[in-house]
């Protein structure tokens, strides 16, 4: 068997003098060992041994730790919380309920006012037209920030914005009393455009959810589905390599589709396009779409 001493802080006793100050004292703690993995800690005036095994102060720090390292783990990463899906305005109008809403589309401002329609077409002197009629009436155009800047074209300003408020209706409002609801205490975001490709809205879709985006592609469209495909072959079919992005609802632009290609039967419309909209959930909602 192997001793050494070793000089530890054992606990002080206390040693009353009559009448002088409280005295500690450092006491010597013996420690005795036979191997590197059963250690003996004994105390001087103490006839009790008191066994403990290197190896299982060893286990119980590593388990410490890990659990430390779990906690800390399940604090710095918390469960993420979902996004809502801001409603597109046409689903907003197809059943209006008054009250508090919130949704997107295009700013128009003129000097009769200010409106939110759904989507719009471009004249050739870049004049934007809405695509049907209602929308929201706002009114007075409101306070809007200087950056991002709407477009201009003539003396109309437009711009993709979300927009929240309180919904009005059914009643005549705006000019003629043309819109049957209003937008009241209406508080408008600029949302800005940003040029982008289809690879890049693909390996970036996260980055984009919620912005307005343009980008230029292949549309094929059919009914009510249509997709926007980097490269066409002969016959308005997809070449094997080309992505493509779906679009969230139909190409209401009969103008546009006009201008397309047509398969035989006249089934599916193709051809180079360029398509404004909003990047939602992996999908673009059309707001524009010009013929190239």
């Amino acid at each position: 068997m192997v001793q050494c001493q070793a000089v530890t802080w054992a606990p002080f006793r206390r040693r009353y003098a009559r009448g002088g100050p409280d005295i500690y004292s450092l006491e010597r703690t013996r420690i005795i060992g036979t191997s590197d993995r059963d250690t003996t800690i004994q105390h001087p005036n103490s006839k009790a041994v008191h066994p403990f095994t290197a190896m299982r102060w060893r286990l119980l720090l590593l388990l410490t730790l890990l659990l430390v390292a779990c906690s800390a783990e399940r604090r710095t990463q918390p469960t993420p919380i979902p996004v809502p899906t801001t409603p597109a305005l046409n689903a907003i109008l197809a059943a209006p309920t008054p009250g508090p809403v919130w949704t997107f589309g295009y700013l128009l401002i003129s000097n009769q006012g200010a409106t939110l329609v759904e989507g719009v077409s471009f004249a050739p002197d870049g004049a934007p037209t809405p695509l049907a009629p209602g929308g929201l009436w706002l009114g007075e155009p409101p306070p809007l920030p200087a950056d991002p800047p709407l477009n201009e074209a003539g003396a109309v300003r437009y711009g993709i914005v979300s927009a929240s408020g309180l919904l009005a209706g059914p009643g005549s409002f705006g000019p003629e009393g043309r819109y049957a609801y209003q937008l009241t205490d209406p508080r408008i975001t600029p949302l800005g455009l940003r040029e982008v490709t289809i690879a890049l809205l693909l390996e970036n879709s996260g980055l984009y959810e919620g912005q307005a985006v343009r980008v230029r592609g292949n549309l094929l469209a059919r009914g009510d589905s249509a997709v926007l495909v980097e490269r066409l072959g002969p016959g308005g079919v997809p070449e094997a390599t080309a992505r493509q992005i779906k679009l969230d609802g139909p190409i209401r632009d009969s103008t546009a589709l006009a201008e397309l290609q047509r398969s035989p039967g006249d089934s599916v419309r193709f051809g180079p396009v360029e398509i404004t909209g909003v990047w939602r959930s992996g999908r673009l909602y059309p707001l524009s779409v010009r013929v190239r």
